[in-house]
């Protein structure tokens, strides 16, 4: 058996050397989820034995996170807008910018005169998008797309756990028929074809499907305003896009086809580089 204050300094130093960036605070979340202990008693109680049966399960998480598997896929779970979702490797993990639009579609709609009723979220994943405006914004009727099977269900356990009454529809939004809708989110695919192999193998092991926007990048959001356009007849009075920055002027060519008559808006995050699309009327 060992104790915690050696358990901590040894995977600390492993993971240090793996070059894992948050090596301190992925050990503490590593123990936590092993032992199932709070951070705080992992950080406290240095004295701790830990049998041999826990070391055998610690050491083989510890193995995947230095082999690239993220933390969130080991512990299945990811806090998002301070709620925790079951995540696992069929879905995207949830990122700070992705929470980043979700209060930029809030601060949208509580300052906005524009009060639609029905809002869709394309390639929802874990459904954390909708499932967290559900809770902010409880008027609204909440719709959620998602082709990949394997992550409706992902979505779906997610829904449960949450009391959530969000209508989850397995699709693709090239092929969906849903109309009336007056709000699009979307964090679709965005990164070039040709670019996924220069990701962190961190990324790397995250679901292709929800990455890979194509040769240009702009493969699904092509797809989302041709659905607005044709289907949805562009009703939506607001659409707001997870983008990056090296696909701007793909997204610009786009928008400026589809949407000539809107206001057309490029959002920086927090780090000052451009990550979002607005789309409302003048």
């Amino acid at each position: 058996m060992k104790n915690l204050a050696y358990l901590k300094k040894f995977y600390t130093k492993k993971l240090m050397n793996a070059g894992i960036i948050d090596y301190d605070q992925e050990v503490i979340s590593l123990l936590s989820y092993s032992l199932k202990k709070s951070n705080i008693e992992i950080i406290t109680e240095n004295n701790f034995l830990v049998s041999e049966n826990y070391l055998v399960q610690i050491d083989k998480f510890i193995s995947e996170r230095i082999g690239g598997v993220p933390l969130s896929y080991i512990t299945n779970e990811r806090v998002f807008f301070n709620e925790t979702f079951y995540v696992n490797e069929n879905v995207l993990i949830p990122r700070f910018e992705t929470e980043e639009l979700v209060k930029k579609f809030i601060d949208f709609y509580k300052d906005s005169k524009i009060k639609g009723k029905r809002l869709l979220d394309i390639g929802t994943g874990s459904g954390v998008i909708p499932i967290i405006l559900e809770k902010k914004i409880p008027n609204l009727e909440f719709y959620a797309l998602e082709k990949s099977f394997k992550a409706i269900e992902v979505a779906k356990k997610n829904i449960f756990t949450h009391q959530s009454k969000i209508n989850l529809i397995n699709d693709e939004i090239k092929n969906s028929k849903l109309d009336s809708i007056d709000f699009v989110l979307s964090n679709p695919p965005y990164i070039k074809t040709a670019n996924l192999s220069n990701l962190p193998i961190d990324v790397k092991n995250e679901p292709s499907l929800a990455l890979d926007g194509g040769k240009n990048g702009i493969e699904v959001i092509k797809e989302i305003f041709e659905w607005e356009s044709e289907i949805n007849k562009n009703n939506a009075s607001y659409i707001l896009i997870e983008i990056d920055r090296q696909i701007y002027e793909e997204t610009k060519n786009l928008t400026d086809k589809y949407y000539p008559n809107k206001k057309t808006t490029f959002i920086k995050d927090l780090n000052s580089n451009i990550r979002f699309i607005s789309i409302t009327e003048f």
